[in-house]
């Protein structure tokens, strides 16, 4: 066979496998990635070898094998490095990043993470910072249980996620800031954060979990009660009765109380 015909054959399974990964198909598209990888890890040819190679890098992903993915986007970082892609460089360290955060290896977790912002500081994608934003602060916050480090990161990506123009990312980074704020006891904090979600959410037909909105049920429960030992009674009295309103379909069972509550604060304010 030709050099020129190898190279249509592999060009073609490339295409193949990428069509497979682009529907989600990672059992079939495994072997004709793995045949155009062979094929273009002998060429110069650094940004199609990259590309297959950050495939496989997303297969082995998909299919939890977190090793394997690693061996591949290092490899696809080094191809990407040779021709200057920094976003590429940094997409492939943000994979590895989030593969040791899934094992719970935080440390090379952490060590990637920052590799990637680095990288992706001299670019102009506000959108990759975002994200890479976010995912340190998830990092940070699961290894340290530090509100106060990992909230002024989400606070910085929400803002570039915003200038990006990604409602998606906008509405993750706001659910993770309100989260966090709520486990610090930051009520207040956490609401603004989940009306952006929520504001993005419906704006952009981005329909929100089940948990989600549970989560918001209880952020306005903690918000009532927080404003109940205040004596803000008013406020105090409209967060409850809309907690229950969302919480009743989930059978809270501090249900009861939150009724009980409720009655007390209407007496009090007759």
């Amino acid at each position: 066979m030709s050099k020129k015909k190898a190279k249509e054959d592999a060009l073609l399974q490339y295409q193949k496998g990428k069509r497979f990964i682009d529907v989600g198909d990672f059992d079939s598209a495994l072997k004709p990635l793995l045949f155009a990888q062979q094929f273009f890890k002998q060429s110069n040819e650094y940004a199609i070898y990259a590309d297959i190679c950050r495939l496989l890098g997303e297969l082995f992903f998909n299919k939890g094998n977190y090793i394997e993915s690693r061996n591949f986007y290092k490899k696809a970082y080094f191809s990407f490095k040779t021709y200057g892609n920094k976003i590429g460089m940094a997409d492939c360290y943000d994979q590895i990043a989030l593969s040791f955060l899934l094992q719970d290896e935080l440390k090379h977790a952490e060590d990637y993470q920052l590799r990637a912002l680095k990288i992706r500081n001299d670019t102009p994608d506000k959108k990759g910072q975002a994200r890479a934003l976010k995912n340190l602060a998830v990092i940070t916050y699961k290894k340290n249980g530090s509100a106060d480090k990992a909230l002024p990161l989400l606070e910085e990506a929400l803002s570039l996620a915003q200038k990006s123009k990604d409602p998606r990312l906008v509405v993750s980074i706001a659910l993770n800031h309100s989260k966090i704020a709520s486990k610090k006891g930051d009520f207040s904090s956490a609401m603004k954060s989940f009306i952006v979600a929520r504001r993005f959410s419906k704006k952009y037909a981005i329909p929100l979990t089940q948990e989600d909105d549970k989560d918001f049920g209880t952020l306005l429960l903690n918000l009532g009660l927080q404003k109940y030992d205040e004596g803000d009674l008013q406020n105090s009295l409209n967060y409850l009765k809309k907690a229950v309103v969302i919480l009743q379909a989930y059978n809270d069972p501090l249900l009861p109380l939150i009724k009980q509550t409720i009655t007390k604060i209407e007496k009090l304010l007759s």
